[in-house]
């Protein structure tokens, strides 16, 4: 994407809402920060579906309590609620937004986080994690292009950085995987992810949000752009779903991820809308996972052993130039 467009969306973005961030960074920093490394390779032989709050997620809501103990469920703040209403339980849970509403999508479901862990920016809303009773709390600072993840890493000491990725849906999938710097990788793991609910747009007379008709207006105020759906279905989209849209799709395709797109009438184009119940059944060779796992574990420790002997022999050497230098 043009770097400059980038620069100038997280440059309105930090100047209005820095003050708010700064502040938060420094309450959430308050919490036990842990490292993702729990997570590494942890989703080898399985998929995760990402269910983010577009209207395919309501549309495909019974296919997925159908097939929901057979892949990992990450979710974005405001579907949590309806995934646990329909006896859905994800595993992870997003929450990006400074402001995201803590009364409106988790309070009446504080009580039933105990399976669930939750990931968190460090400058998100900090009633996320002050309640509920969360498996496991990790936090996360946004990498951008004004390097701000220097200040809120500092003032939260908040270690684990992820680049920043225009809104909570693609948090998810940068989440999973933490490409970087034209660096392909796939941090989680998961040999297939799967999305349900990125939608970037909504139907002409159907719902902004899944299980909500018209987002509190902006089925209104945000129908900035018109488009026809490879069926003819028309859609809506706004300037800045537009654009996250855009930024999410060249991120998937530069870096070859395993991403599926179940989403029939999205406009997030990475071929083919896909059957989700079908991705949903795919089982993968977790014991080949268990091994390769196991493979690179012990690779890791190959790496460090050698780190340590070169830098040994490079010390030894530079000892003994020094005493070869004092001897003449």
């Amino acid at each position: 994407m043009n770097p400059d467009q980038i620069r100038r969306q997280s440059e309105s973005a930090y100047k209005q809402w820095c003050e708010q961030w700064r502040k938060q960074a420094v309450e959430n920093g308050k919490h036990e920060q842990h490292s993702f490394e729990d997570f590494r390779d942890s989703g080898f032989g399985k998929a995760a579906l990402c269910v983010a709050n577009g209207y395919s997620f309501e549309e495909n809501i019974e296919t997925i309590k159908k097939h929901k103990d057979n892949v990992d469920i990450i979710c974005c703040d405001k579907t949590m609620g309806h995934l646990l209403d329909n006896g859905i339980t994800p595993k992870i849970v997003v929450v990006c937004d400074a402001n995201v509403d803590y009364e409106r999508y988790m309070h009446k479901y504080a009580d039933k986080l105990h399976n669930t862990y939750l990931f968190m920016n460090i400058c998100g809303n900090p009633k996320w994690a002050d309640n509920g009773n969360w498996k496991k709390k990790f936090f996360f600072v946004n990498k951008d292009v004004l390097q701000s993840e220097e200040e809120f890493s500092k003032l939260s000491g908040c270690k684990n950085i992820i680049i920043a990725g225009t809104n909570v849906s693609n948090a998810m999938i940068i989440l999973l995987t933490q490409c970087e710097n034209q660096q392909r990788n796939n941090f989680f793991g998961y040999d297939k992810i799967i999305l349900i609910g990125f939608d970037y747009s909504w139907k002409l007379h159907g719902n902004y949000y899944a299980f909500d008709k018209d987002a509190a207006g902006k089925d209104k105020y945000m129908a900035q752009m018109f488009f026809y759906a490879d069926d003819g279905t028309p859609i809506y989209s706004s300037g800045n779903l537009f654009f996250s849209k855009k930024w999410i799709q060249e991120y998937i395709h530069t870096f070859h991820l395993p991403v599926v797109q179940c989403g029939k009438h999205s406009l997030l184009q990475i071929g083919t809308a896909k059957d989700l119940a079908y991705q949903m059944s795919y089982t993968g060779d977790r014991p080949k996972a268990k091994i390769i796992r196991a493979l690179k574990d012990e690779r890791e420790k190959l790496v460090k052993n050698l780190n340590n002997i070169n830098y040994t022999i490079n010390d030894l050497s530079k000892r003994q130039f020094t005493s070869f230098l004092k001897s003449i």
